[in-house]
């Protein structure tokens, strides 16, 4: 028997960078595991439509792994609709999903990586404040588990880090960046748990940047952890093998 098809659910839309970005996440996992077939697909946003793969012919099931770093126990309503979608266009076609990817403490190392990388291109010497922030505040597990993610941060760094997103309301990226200067903290920086490079990843740097943040990380992309994790995920919903959860100890 076959095993299904691995189906990379990316956020958002196909964009050009967003796009490569999956394409790489994809082949990592090629590369690593040459016997399962692998695919990409996009959830899509309020603006625009999921984008669907493409069944072969000789595809009879399919798992679809939520890339999201946000939601760690319940798919976001973006993938159970893209299912959906895919069940209705390919009756003959089993369609599951598996756990999204989730956020984890061992993001916080890619988040600093990216971190360094943008202060030394933006020749920042001090950094006096941190702002972890994400597309959402995601499921109640993913939520909990982004604010020990912004203790632990802050614990390693020894400065004040607080959590923000995407999304409108006093958790804005640039509400929370404004409360931090208004604290008197001049040099603040933020640490991006965006996929990918998007128009929406771009509004959200911009907010960040007009507030008065000094640098924002680059996206997490196609690093070696989320292929790692999509394969766990995978192997889970599959094949019923367990998975380590990366968010736990």
């Amino acid at each position: 028997m076959t095993a299904p098809v691995l189906v990379l659910v990316m956020p958002l839309t196909a964009t050009g960078q967003a796009t490569i970005a999956a394409h790489r996440l994809r082949q990592r996992l090629a590369r690593e595991h040459p016997h399962v077939e692998t695919a990409i697909s996009f959830a899509g946003s309020q603006t625009a439509p999921a984008t669907l793969p493409e069944p072969k012919p000789d595809w009879s099931e399919v798992v679809l792994v939520p890339v999201d770093l946000t939601h760690l126990k319940e798919p976001p309503e973006s993938v159970r609709a893209l299912a959906e979608l895919l069940s209705a266009s390919h009756p003959d076609l089993a369609v599951r999903i598996s756990r999204p990817l989730g956020p984890a403490p061992a993001l916080l190392g890619v988040i600093d990586d990216r971190m360094r990388m943008a202060t030394h291109r933006a020749h920042t010497q001090e950094i006096d404040a941190l702002v972890l922030s994400s597309p959402d505040a995601g499921d109640r597990r993913g939520s909990t588990m982004l604010s020990r993610m912004s203790r632990m941060w802050s614990q390693h760094h020894h400065i004040p880090v607080r959590q923000a997103s995407g999304s409108s309301g006093a958790l804005h990226v640039a509400e929370v960046v404004h409360s931090l200067r208004r604290e008197g903290r001049r040099h603040v920086a933020v640490g991006s748990l965006w996929v990918s490079i998007s128009p929406e990843s771009h509004e959200h740097d911009l907010a960040a940047l007009e507030a008065g943040a000094e640098v924002v990380s680059a996206p997490i992309g196609d690093d070696v952890l989320l292929a790692q994790w999509a394969f766990e995920r995978y192997c889970s919903a599959a094949m019923g093998s367990v998975a380590e959860d990366p968010g736990e100890d």
